[in-house]
């Protein structure tokens, strides 16, 4: 009877380490690197990979099946990847130096990816909630930017720079809304925010100096549910603000040539306005 109950309980020792396994994989090539991993809870994967010095990355995750993948290769390169639920998949990738990669989530079923390939770059990432998608790419030269925000469930963001000195932050608040932003050039900057459920966003700045906003100026506003925006500038010193509440409004503003600015206000319910500026 002993060993029948030391069998048993033997079996139940072994199930319970193997429901809450988790695993780390750590690879550091070269001097002066730091890694800090800890993982609370079951079947979490992390993967660390830093070739070169100077490189500091922090892993934290607690919950279930979650991943984490974080690799730099450069001198000066900081990661920071923190998730809190469960089956949060978060991937960072870092090729340049003095780069900072920051990603946070806090809920389930979230992803972000981050690939980061210019120097001096920082891309940092914020999702709350469950079912939430982060994509961010930046390559270039120096000092390009993306800080963004989500709270709430289903909710995309993408952004993509390609170029120098410009910058991105979004903060998205509600459900099953989307961000889709495309910087290509220099100096490009853009600042948006949307409130409420199912509003869309979609942002393409090409050329230079073109204004939308910034980190302290949102000039891409909507509040309430079921709106859309679209903006397009394309050229040199172009601004554009766009600022509706309600429900179900449209904006649409396009901008091509030098110096265009414009700016779109609308209150209440069902309105539509398009505008479409180019130079003669």
């Amino acid at each position: 009877m002993k060993k029948v109950l030391l069998f048993f309980v033997a079996i139940m020792t072994v199930g319970m380490l193997s429901a809450q396994s988790n695993i780390s994989n750590l690879t550091q090539n070269g001097g002066e690197n730091n890694a800090n991993v800890t993982q609370v809870g079951s079947l979490n994967k992390s993967l660390l990979v830093q070739n070169q010095d100077g490189n500091t990355t922090d892993v934290s995750q607690r919950g279930n099946d979650n991943v984490a993948e974080a690799q730099s290769t450069g001198g000066k390169n900081e990661i920071s990847l923190t998730q809190v639920g469960d089956q949060n998949a978060g991937v960072s990738l870092i090729t340049e130096a003095n780069s900072t990669a920051l990603i946070s989530q806090d809920g389930g079923n979230n992803v972000v990816r981050q690939e980061v390939g210019t120097s001096n770059s920082t891309a940092s990432a914020i999702s709350e909630g469950s079912g939430n998608k982060i994509i961010q790419s930046m390559v270039g030269t120096t000092n390009n930017s993306s800080v963004l925000q989500q709270v709430g469930d289903n909710n995309l963001a993408t952004t993509a720079q390609d170029g120098e000195n410009s910058n991105v932050f979004v903060d998205q608040i509600g459900n099953n809304s989307a961000f889709t932003i495309e910087q290509t050039g220099v100096s490009n900057n853009l600042g948006a925010r949307q409130e409420g459920n199912n509003n869309v966003i979609g942002v393409t700045q090409t050329g230079g100096n073109n204004y939308a906003g910034g980190e302290n100026e949102v000039l891409l506003d909507q509040f309430g549910n079921d709106n859309t925006s679209l903006l397009t500038q394309e050229g040199d010193e172009n601004a554009s603000g766009i600022y509706q509440v309600g429900d179900a409004n449209s904006a649409i503003n396009s901008q091509a040539g030098l110096s265009n600015n414009s700016v779109i206000e609308q209150l209440g319910s069902r309105n539509a306005a398009t505008v479409t500026q180019s130079e003669n």
